[in-house]
């Protein structure tokens, strides 16, 4: 008996999936996985099959209007990952397919598409363990490339940066000899199809891209190479908050293919993933590193500069031998904090609770959160005063300190919103949106400014990320890292200066048992926004008081605190945080008390799973 009733779901915070009748004439075209377009509410949109029956348990159903591919776009492992990544990222399985779509498959354009030949059954299911950077594990990369190629698989290949695609499709058609489709942002929707459907049909079988690339549609998938693990720009935002290296775990046991990780310094949760699995790590390492000094601060109480006069020598030794020098501080801007000599009022962006940053670029000052920026004013609001004062040192002022102190030098900056790395300076004062050019300059010379500042973030992550900042660091530095901080026993830089990764590892997850953080816990932040404080407050309290009256001994509930920004764009953020041992069970529990606010429009709630 034909199957007259589709299951779909939708790309809406809806649950589903929902029954639509199949008109007739469209029997023979719909599949599970099909893309279909249905009337939903009041009006239209994209729908995806999940499931076909032959009878519905309710009497009325609205119908299907048209199916939009020849083929079912949507295959079983597809799906099979998507309805994973619902269930742990707390979205709708529609959500969770649209995430993981190029923009043109979300739209109702019909797509007609022809499926590649098949091939020989595929064996494999390995986990690497590459620990080094992409350069130094070239070799190995490029004959495991070649052989999964040469049987006629395909290789999605990630990176965490999009300024890094291009350099690694470089890298992969000359080192590999293999030709390489690069996906990114700036793809227009033709491209973008175009691509989709040279790779869907098997025309395109190597491709680099960002995150959102470790969905691609490959077909006979034999190798998934993450490169960079740790970089924070693989966890997905807005929701749902994914991470890319779960994602890639998933799709790795799915599709039965090989996985490979190319990093120094992987993230602890990683780190103990792949110890648990037993994998041991193939070491590729640098022939070189440049030696590492710390300059301990305690040291020089009566210097306020930036800048130590040991490492001042440093900078002037390594100019003098016509060295390159680079300067590492992640403060943007000319100054970090402008208030009023008079009353101390300091000025903070009108639509969020940040301190407003002086660019002397621009002449303005700006919020690094919202992107707003306005004119220095000439009194205070506050008492009138007419003396507003600027402090604290971004990359801006610290570049102009350093043309007074070495005139001989070319002085840059580079930040996020650099547009391109100049080679021509031989002073370079930068953030962290560097770390991907490293390669691009051969610098003698690297110090890190402020590792204090660093460490002393607010994020239990904040040592492996120190960590790993420094081996990479030193990895690119020709003859000396500088380190300059009041904490030289710090773990992240002994284990740095001795390369030792598996001592700052065992380290790193001993405290993190002790303190019951992750990978030993799973944590669950449950965030409510609104343009009203009070109101906010008041029902993150009442939404604490529900889940902590629960009798389940499998989690713990904090009290609702103010995010680590209170404010946001116009909007005031309270955040609970679940710890337990299973996202799944926690989200089970908790799923009840989360409808009444998929039903609100004043106040939203976002559920981030390990934040």
């Amino acid at each position: 008996m034909p199957h007259s009733v589709a299951q779909i779901v939708v790309g809406l915070p809806v649950p589903g999936p929902f029954d639509y009748f199949v008109p007739e004439i469209l029997r023979k075209d719909i599949r599970v996985g099909s893309r279909v377009y249905v009337p939903f509410r009041s009006s239209f949109c994209v729908g995806y099959v999940i499931g076909l029956l032959t009878k519905s348990k309710f009497p009325r159903l609205k119908s299907v209007s048209a199916v939009l591919d020849n083929i079912p776009t949507l295959d079983n492992n597809f799906l099979k990952l998507t309805c994973e990544l619902a269930k742990y990222y707390a979205c709708s399985w529609g959500e969770g397919i649209e995430v993981a779509l190029p923009r043109v498959l979300r739209s109702k354009k019909v797509v007609v598409w022809t499926p590649p030949r098949e091939i020989a059954p595929w064996n494999n299911s390995q986990v690497l363990f590459l620990q080094g950077s992409i350069q130094s594990a070239a070799s190995t990369i490029a004959r495991k490339i070649k052989a999964v190629f040469s049987a006629g698989r395909g290789i999605v290949f990630l990176v965490p940066e999009v300024g890094q695609i291009n350099v690694v499709k470089e890298f992969l058609e000359k080192v590999c000899g293999v030709p390489v489709i690069a996906l990114g942002r700036a793809l227009g929707v033709k491209e973008e199809l175009q691509s989709w459907l040279s790779i869907k049909e098997g025309r395109s079988r190597v491709i680099v891209g960002t995150r959102s690339a470790v969905f691609t549609m490959m077909p006979h998938l034999g190798l998934i190479v993450m490169v960079d693990e740790e970089n924070p720009a693989y966890k997905q935002e807005p929701a749902p908050f994914y991470h890319t290296r779960e994602v890639a775990l998933w799709r790795q046991k799915y599709e039965q293919c090989d996985i490979a990780f190319v990093t120094p310094t992987p993230t602890a949760e990683l780190w103990k993933i792949l110890k648990d699995r037993k994998v041991e790590p193939e070491i590729c390492s640098d022939n070189h590193l440049g030696a590492l000094q710390v300059v301990d601060l305690a040291n020089y109480k009566y210097q306020n500069m930036l800048v130590s006069f040991p490492l001042q020598n440093h900078i002037q030794e390594t100019l003098a031998k016509s060295g390159k020098v680079l300067l590492f501080l992640n403060r943007r801007g000319f100054s970090t904090l402008t208030k009023c000599n008079q009353c101390g009022f300091v000025l903070k962006c009108n639509r969020c609770s940040t301190n407003l940053s002086y660019l002397y670029s621009k002449k303005k000052l700006v919020c690094y959160r919202c992107g707003s920026s306005s004119e220095l004013p000439k009194m205070c609001s506050q008492c009138h005063g007419s003396y507003l004062r600027s402090t604290g040192t971004g990359i801006e002022k610290l570049e102009s300190e350093l043309v007074r102190i070495y005139p001989q030098a070319r002085v840059a900056f580079f930040d996020s919103e650099s547009k391109t790395f100049s080679g021509d300076a031989n002073l370079v004062i930068a953030t962290q949106a560097v770390m991907p050019f490293l390669h691009r300059a051969a610098f003698a010379l690297i110090a890190v400014l402020d590792f204090d500042g660093e460490i002393n973030r607010v994020d239990f992550r904040a040592g492996a990320r120190v960590f790993s900042l420094l081996v990479r660091l030193r990895q690119a530095a020709g003859e000396k890292l500088v380190v300059q901080t009041r904490n030289p026993s710090h773990a992240a830089i002994q284990s740095a200066a001795t390369m030792n990764a598996n001592q700052f590892y065992r380290q790193e997850l001993q405290i993190r048992r002790e303190l019951n953080l992750p990978p030993y816990v799973q944590t669950i932040a449950l965030a409510m926004r609104g343009s009203k404080e009070e109101d906010v407050l008041k029902q993150s309290q009442k939404l604490y008081e529900q889940l902590n009256g629960i009798d389940v001994k499998s989690f713990e509930v904090s009290l609702p605190q103010p995010d680590l920004i209170p404010k946001l764009r116009d909007k005031f953020r309270f955040t609970i945080l679940l710890k337990g041992k299973a996202v799944k069970s926690i989200l089970k529990v908790i799923e009840p008390f989360m409808v009444d606010f998929s039903k609100r429009k004043d106040i939203i709630l976002t559920i981030d799973v390990n934040p």
